[in-house]
């Protein structure tokens, strides 16, 4: 039986315009709570905007935000990785060596706020307002008192996978992953989102064969890989498709939500 229920966001639970329907999920939720079903969001969005986005039903939802870095339910902390103030100044220092960075375009997000230069692209800076919230200007990364989960960044679409892989190659200690579109997010090299669930599930006391996830993006590979029950929308990526048990209808249509009512 199904007891804990996991989404990524963009792809899948979200429909094209990045909206989904608050009124249906609301009673999901309460016909999740009468069977035990737990749901969460697991997404590279920050905590601080996938709170807004589910402000309404913030209690009701399990979040495990910036691919995999942090897990928060009821307000608490059940899972956080983040890089010590050595670690991403170091980070940073080793991505301005590749051929393929631009530090112009380039964020971090800490539990108090995102952060990006004051020479950051302003076509990036928009963008980036899409999927963050509360972004500040710094004139120096050492401007930084918080504590920092991940850096995102763009590459071009020409340049996203050799990008992608120099960071895996190059820097020391680091995940680099395609959260989709032209961005990658670099996290500590043992986070992601099927790391956060099985260590989610361990703490609610369930099984992975107990646990259902939706995904359809490489970042969501590992999730796939650990949950019992892989479900995939059709606009999945052919790695994500392989491995899910079922594959559902094109997230634009509201698929997963129509399958979570079906539970």
């Amino acid at each position: 039986m199904i007891k804990l229920v996991a989404t990524d966001m963009d792809g899948t639970f979200l429909d094209g315009e990045g909206r989904f329907d608050m009124k249906r999920l609301k009673n999901v939720l309460v016909s999740y709570k009468e069977k035990g079903i737990y749901f969460a969001v697991a997404s590279g969005r920050g905590i601080l905007s996938l709170k807004k986005l589910f402000a309404d039903v913030r209690d009701e939802v399990i979040f495990i935000a910036e691919n995999g870095s942090y897990v928060e339910f009821h307000g608490e902390d059940m899972y956080e990785a983040t890089m010590s103030r050595d670690f991403y100044l170091s980070t940073f220092e080793a991505l301005k060596k590749s051929p393929y960075f631009d530090e112009r375009k380039m964020l971090l997000t800490g539990k108090k706020a995102c952060y990006v230069l004051d020479t950051v692209d302003e076509t990036y800076l928009m963008f980036s307002r899409h999927y963050n919230e509360n972004i500040q200007k710094v004139a120096s990364l050492e401007d930084i008192t918080d504590e920092i989960f991940k850096f995102t960044t763009n590459f071009t679409e020409e340049t996203i996978e050799v990008g992608e892989a120099w960071v895996n190659e190059n820097v020391p200690g680091v995940k680099a992953m395609t959260t989709g579109f032209e961005s990658i997010d670099i996290v500590l090299d043992y986070v992601d989102k099927g790391i956060a669930i099985v260590e989610l599930a361990k703490k609610l006391g369930l099984t992975m064969d107990q646990v259902m996830a939706f995904g359809d993006n490489l970042n969501d590979l590992h999730m796939m890989q650990v949950v019992g029950h892989p479900i995939a929308p059709e606009n999945a990526r052919p790695e994500i498709l392989e491995l899910a048990e079922a594959v559902i209808g094109h997230h634009k249509n509201q698929s997963v939500m129509a399958y979570m009512e079906g539970l």
